[in-house]
């Protein structure tokens, strides 16, 4: 129901079967279509593995001990 920005009740009183069907229908083919979409973050050509970012980056860190604070 939080889909549609309404509370089950009103949909319960004012759609009706055919309606309601409907609306699941497109709302489960719009999540599929979501899910199989790549997202943003993973389809930009600025990415690189895990492996070659530590490799090149891993003169850029600098660990430094601490001192036991609590």
């Amino acid at each position: 129901m939080s889909e549609w920005h309404l509370p089950p009740d009103y949909i319960v009183n004012n759609w009706t079967d055919e309606l309601f069907d409907l609306m699941t229908e497109k709302l489960v083919e719009r999540k599929t279509r979501e899910t199989s979409r790549p997202s943003e973050h993973t389809s930009g050509r600025n990415m690189v593995s895990d492996r070659s970012l530590f490799l090149k980056a891993g003169h850029l860190i600098k660990v430094e001990k601490r001192d036991n604070v609590n």
